[in-house]
Parts: C-alpha cells; structure tokens; sequence
C-alpha cells in the first residue's frame, strides 16, 4: 500500500511539472542546478561561490556587474533558503506565467531582481555612507578597512583602534557583504497574482499571500527597530530588497 500512494504521487508530481509553463521549468531547472553546483563546489574545494556570483552594493571593493544578474539565481548552503522560495515560486510563478506568456514572464523575473538590487543597494550605500562618516569623525581612515577574499576583515584593521571603532567597523562591513536568492525575483510574481486573480475572493493562494506580506512587513518593522536600537544591520539591505521585488512587480 505505501509503495502505491509513492508511486501515486510520484505520478502525480511528474505531471504536475511536465504542465508547468516552459519559462518556469527553465527558470525551475537554472536554480536547483546552480545550486548543487554551489553545494558540490563548496564541499569539495570548501569555497562558496556565492562569493563569485553574490551581489555586493556598489559600495564595495568587490562589486561585479555581472552579480546584478547572477545573485538571483543563486542561494545560500542551507536547504531551507532555496525550498522555501521553490516552494512559493510554483505556487504563484505558473499560474502568472499562463497568463502573461513565457518571454513575460522571463522578463518579470529578471526586472523584479533587478529592482530587488536596486532596493537593496540604496539602503547599503546610504548606511555604508552614514557609517563611513561617523568612523571618520573618531579619526579612523576608513581606507585602512582590509577585507580578505571572503569579505572578513583583516584583523590588521582593528590595530589601534577604540571600543566605538570596532563596533563601526562591523556595522562598515555588513555594507559591503553580498545579497544572494531569488526571494526578489519571486515577489514580483506574487504581487501580480492577486490583481490577475482577484475574483478569486476565497482563494487558499490570496490569503497566503496576504498572510506572507503580513509577515514581511513585520520583518521591515523588526529590522528598523533593531537597526535604530542595536544597530544590527544584518538583515536592512535583504529587508529592503524584498520590498523592492514587490515594488518591480507592480
């Protein structure tokens, strides 16, 4: 009996994909094989190529054009990370595709990324900015910040420096890590679909939807407030830039 309802819902998922708009099975297909590529790649040769392909704020050393483009197909090593944005891509993605066509929906994806970036990038450059001043009035040359291939600092850039400096010196630096994922990218559709669908009024999809951008906007108000009273900055450019791929969507 169990190996029938496997083979039942094998069966089943096997023609739930192969009825999926042709975009989404390439756009599908282009993330899981970057991904084990990633995976492969680090446990092999232990590097993580998110630090090639990431996109980093064009306030840092490491900015690479072609990272606008590549991060958005990328994803970190936890397994969560991709399933949960796989997961509302198919949920969402297919639906839009069928109705705005393969090439549209190639074109949402990469322009919603884009902004998605663009989002995340202000946000960056603006505290990078901030940060790099306060840093500067203390009497610490912000040129001294090292970073090594994997945008650690250096433990060099510490040398001589105050309690108040380091701490900046952190906060300097998460304005110059990487964004990596396709979370951007996946908004875009999921803000089309309540306006291509609304009639549905009692749609398990819409009130997912609604349930999720309750809980992002809830993230943004977190992220403020630990930004303002802890000066974490860990998660302002990711926050930012999820509300940018809503933004490019609309």
């Amino acid at each position: 009996m169990k190996n029938i309802s496997i083979k039942f819902l094998l069966v089943v998922f096997k023609t739930y994909l192969s009825n999926l708009p042709k975009s989404i099975k390439v756009l599908l297909l282009i993330n899981i094989v970057v991904y084990f590529i990633f995976i492969i790649t680090d446990w092999v040769f232990s590097y993580d190529l998110n630090y090639i392909f990431g996109a980093y704020p064009t306030c840092s050393e490491k900015f690479r054009v072609y990272g606008i483009f590549t991060y958005m197909f990328t994803h970190n090593k936890n397994l969560d990370h991709i399933i949960g944005n796989l997961i509302f891509f198919l949920l969402f993605a297919p639906a839009v595709s069928r109705v705005i066509g393969d090439k549209n929906t190639i074109k949402l994806y990469i322009f919603s990324g884009l902004i998605t970036f663009l989002s995340f990038n202000y946000i960056e450059n603006n505290t990078h900015n901030k940060i790099a001043d306060k840093l500067t009035k203390t009497g610490f040359d912000v040129k001294k910040i090292k970073q090594d291939n994997h945008g650690y600092i250096k433990m060099s850039t510490f040398n001589n420096t105050n309690e108040t400096q380091k701490i900046l010196i952190d906060l300097y630096n998460n304005t110059n890590t990487e964004t990596n994922g396709a979370s951007g990218s996946i908004l875009g559709f999921m803000i089309i679909y309540p306006f291509l669908f609304i009639k549905r009024k009692k749609s398990i999809l819409l009130n997912l939807i609604v349930l999720y951008f309750v809980i992002d906007i809830t993230m943004v108000i977190n992220t403020v407030i630990n930004t303002v009273i802890y000066h974490d900055l860990s998660e302002l450019g990711t926050t930012f830039g999820h509300m940018g791929g809503i933004i490019g969507g609309i």
